[in-house]
């Protein structure tokens, strides 16, 4: 008999936040928060979406359930990961989300699943591998002109020789918004891309699976930017590299 078509599509975990609803009956309780961006952008990649919020750790073995997985922006990492104590500037932190995505995209490169991290998960990525950060660009960089939360066009200019080029060019104009970004980088990761001000905007691994992470939010920009090409280029990774790409050493 001949053996059907499959009809599976990948299927990419994206992490969330948890937050307030904040009206109707269920005013106050806690919710899982994503905005709808990162379903329609990885539904138009060709892909599912998989909503994972912070809970108790995953297993490799349910990690690799899944074909890749995205690494969603949001509040600012805690302090005590880079071992410094907050300051007024700091948002919010969120320690149970901290460890859950952490371990997450350890398990990711132990076990070969390719991995898009988007603005904070890029920074989750850093952190993770070893790097460190701008605690607030304001003081540490002034020449990068991000200075808050609102959504600001900024050009990113990518290394040719990089997998982000061939999702979205050498000179890509993206949407960040971003108060922090990355000071110091592993030797497990290089930088692709940087901002005028030297603010590297993308790192990629340098060996195991695809990682590629972005320090804007392609999110926002699926469809018609770059945003199609970095969630497009993930569905490609995971088809043709993928589960074949040696795992990373990291644990």
């Amino acid at each position: 008999m001949a053996q059907r078509p499959t009809t599976r599509r990948p299927l990419i975990g994206v992490t969330a936040g948890t937050g307030r609803m904040m009206s109707g009956a269920w005013e106050g309780h806690e919710a899982v928060t994503l905005t709808a961006h990162y379903v329609r952008a990885i539904r138009e990649a060709g892909a599912r979406a998989v909503i994972i919020a912070p809970q108790d750790e995953w297993t490799d073995e349910e990690v690799q359930d899944l074909d890749g997985l995205v690494l969603t922006g949001g509040t600012d990492l805690d302090p005590a990961l880079l071992g410094e104590a907050p300051r007024e500037t700091d948002m919010a932190a969120d320690p149970a989300r901290d460890a859950f995505e952490t371990a997450l995209y350890r398990a990711a490169r132990r076990t070969g699943v390719p991995v898009l991290g988007v603005c904070r998960g890029l920074q989750l990525v850093v952190v993770a591998e070893g790097g460190d950060l701008h605690r607030h660009l304001p003081v540490d960089l002034p020449a990068h002109p991000l200075t808050g939360i609102v959504p600001t066009p900024v050009t990113a200019e990518v290394d040719a020789d990089s997998d982000t080029a061939l999702a979205v060019g050498t000179r890509a104009e993206v949407t960040a918004f971003h108060h922090q970004g990355v000071r110091e980088v592993p030797s497990s990761l290089r930088v692709v891309a940087r901002h005028a001000s030297g603010l590297p905007l993308a790192v990629e691994a340098v060996a195991g699976s695809p990682v590629i992470a972005v320090q804007w939010h392609p999110e926002l920009e699926s469809g018609h930017g770059p945003g199609e090409g970095l969630f497009a280029a993930l569905v490609t990774a995971l088809r043709t590299a993928g589960r074949s790409a040696a795992p990373s050493a990291l644990v």
